[in-house]
């Protein structure tokens, strides 16, 4: 399995596992040794979303017990939002757009310390991933997609976008900005 580093962000990691492919279908590893060794972190919970054409979830953070995530698009295409959000970070607010289909099958590591999101391009696109800890709701956070001082550009028309209630009332990230949790 290769890995890259993300140009702009050096601690988010890209897999791409090697497909065996023949007249029965494909073969590939999602997840071995080799990744927890570069990534150095257990996984406490694994997680599966099924979406809709245009559905985005996210801009989700937890911050008691920091998440980690590895995803991967097993069916369908979209986008994984990546927002840095450690306050004393280079990269601080910057974001970036990752896509993750069936076809390249590649895996996606986003540390702890970032808002994540991802937005389905193709309906019954299924979404799975691993966590560095359990979901508590009481530590969690959601900024806003549509953020104007973001300025994420999904390449979508936002009115074709669907959020749940909870995204759409997400916080803008200037309310995190004054009260950021990964200083």
């Amino acid at each position: 399995m290769n890995h890259t580093t993300h140009p702009l962000f050096s601690d988010v990691i890209v897999f791409t596992p090697n497909v065996y492919s023949d007249k029965r279908g494909y073969f590939l590893e999602s997840y071995n040794q080799n990744i927890k060794d570069i990534l150095n972190v257990n996984f406490l919970q694994d997680n599966h979303s099924k979406s809709h054409k245009y559905v985005f979830r996210g801009l989700h953070y937890h911050y008691d017990k920091p998440m980690g995530k590895l995803l991967r698009v097993i069916n369908g295409k979209g986008i994984g939002v990546i927002v840095d959000i450690r306050k004393n970070s280079s990269t601080y607010s910057k974001y970036a757009l990752i896509e993750l289909n069936d076809i390249d099958n590649n895996i996606l590591w986003t540390p702890p310390g970032f808002a994540q999101g991802f937005l389905s391009l193709e309906d019954n696109t299924h979404l799975c991933y691993k966590c560095t800890t359990i979901r508590n709701e009481q530590c969690e956070g959601t900024i806003y997609i549509f953020d104007p001082n973001l300025k994420i550009d999904l390449k979508i028309n936002k009115n074709n976008i669907i959020l749940s209630d909870k995204d759409k009332q997400a916080d803008l990230f200037e309310i995190y900005n004054n009260n950021p949790k990964f200083i």
